[in-house]
This record gives C-alpha cells, structure tokens and sequence, in this order.
C-alpha cells in the first residue's frame, strides 16, 4: 500500500510537466552589442531573461548599447539590476542604439521576450 502512494505521489508530481510542455519561450533572439570608446567590450547573443553586469567603466567613458534583438532592455547604474542613486534606468528598446557617458559599474535587465 505504501509503494503504491509513493507511486502515485510521483506520478502526480510529474503530470504538470507533461501537460504544459509549451510554454513561451524567455530567451530574446538578436543580438546586444555594448561598446566602450568605440572597441566592443560586451556582445551578449540570443541573451535568456536576467540580470547581465558590464565591466566597469572607467571615468567618463561614451559607451554605446546597441539592442538588436527582439527584447526590452533596460540599463541601471549598478550592479545587480538595482535602481542607482545618481542616474535612472536607461531603456533600450528592440533595434535602437543609445550613447551614454558613464563611469563605474552598470548592468543589463533582459525582459521577457515575447510570445
């Protein structure tokens, strides 16, 4: 009696993964180039959902984001993905560039890519 609960316990746990097997996909397609005083310094391709920290970024360095994909993604003035003190987060929409000049350490929110 009790293997067959264990069984069933199994078996039941398991279910969910065999009846939602489509879910969207979180990965964007394309691809993000990050350059740094004109040399590329980053090029994160086909990037998954997440936060993605940049190399720091020496005193008034002109830093161009180039977002090729088909996500949002949005640059904050820390690590981690937090909101910063000094700046707001930068949003880059799918196919445009910013240029921004910044010093210390930044990172990327990749959004979910959509369905």
């Amino acid at each position: 009696m009790r293997r067959a609960l264990t069984s069933l316990g199994v078996l039941l746990a398991t279910t969910p993964l065999v009846i939602a097997p489509g879910l969207p996909a979180t990965a964007a397609t394309g691809t993000l180039v990050v350059q740094a005083d004109g040399a590329v310094v980053t090029t994160l391709t086909n990037p998954k959902q997440g936060c993605y920290e940049l190399p720091e970024f020496s005193l008034l360095t002109r830093v161009s984001l180039e977002n090729k994909t088909d996500t949002e993604m949005v640059l904050h003035s820390g690590l981690g993905c937090k909101r910063g003190l000094l700046r707001a987060a930068t949003r880059l929409r799918p196919g445009t560039t910013r240029e921004r000049t910044l010093t210390g350490t930044y990172s990327i929110a990749v959004k979910a890519a959509p369905a």
